[in-house]
């Protein structure tokens, strides 16, 4: 059983880092707190971070000839002659003009990059765990945690609507949050908006050790670098 948990939660999470869909978080990671929790205010964004679909152009400030616009593969790589394959979904703009200036640098004498996001692919935000079509959701301005689980067909008649995990990642950390959303199905309007590239998971069981719960699936399933922090915020 826990196996299988392991493995679902470990998929979501890969398969939302892959989309890349989201945008960097102002507010830095907190300790990780008691168990009370309660919806937390929404999230602001400070800078874009590159998804698969996205269409970029890149630009050699001595070097037009190797001026190139080119998509963010489904894999979220993109190549170029001066270095290869690079892994940019995640990353934003200005990082990975750091990466191609840095990997580069082998080739071209002290290199000048410029990345620019000329168009942005489909947003969104996915929806695991107890719901009844597990799934992306297109994002959308305003996009609240019930509404998006709605869209993916609503909770099952195991779910935990009190122990929602609300999963939001940026570029150098990610943030988990417990949501209880059955004040909400009670009539409380929400104060959470989702960003694209966010994840919520709905558990069959109450999470009586959020803690635990954020090491086990989050910490050591989702495929960003181990330096990142996390924060868990009631």
């Amino acid at each position: 059983m826990k196996n299988a948990v392991v493995k679902r939660v470990g998929l979501a999470l890969a398969l939302v880092v892959m989309m890349g869909c989201g945008r960097a978080r102002s507010t830095p990671p907190v300790p990780l707190p008691a168990l009370d929790a309660s919806a937390p205010e929404a999230k602001t964004a400070s800078e874009y971070l590159i998804q698969p679909g996205d269409t970029l152009r890149v630009k050699f400030l001595y070097h037009p000839d190797l001026d190139v616009r080119l998509p963010v593969r489904p894999d979220g790589n993109i190549s170029l002659q001066m270095t290869g394959d690079i892994a940019a979904a995640g990353m934003s703009a200005n990082h990975l003009a750091e990466v191609i200036r840095e990997r580069s640098g082998d080739r071209l004498r002290d290199p000048e990059v410029t990345v620019i996001v000329a168009e942005i692919g489909e947003q969104k935000v996915y929806v695991g765990g107890e719901v009844r079509l597990p799934g992306f959701v297109p994002y959308r301005s305003g996009l609240t945690p019930l509404q998006a689980i709605l869209d993916r067909g609503g909770f099952t008649d195991t779910a935990r609507a009190d122990s929602v995990v609300h999963l939001m990642v940026g570029e150098k950390d990610y943030q988990a949050t417990r949501l209880d959303l059955t004040k909400v199905l009670e009539g409380e309007p929400e104060s959470v908006q989702l960003a694209a590239r966010d994840m919520l998971y709905v558990p069959r069981t109450t999470i009586g050790d959020m803690n635990s719960f954020v090491d086990l699936y989050v910490r050591r399933l989702l495929p960003i670098p181990p330096r990142v922090g996390v924060g868990f915020s009631p």
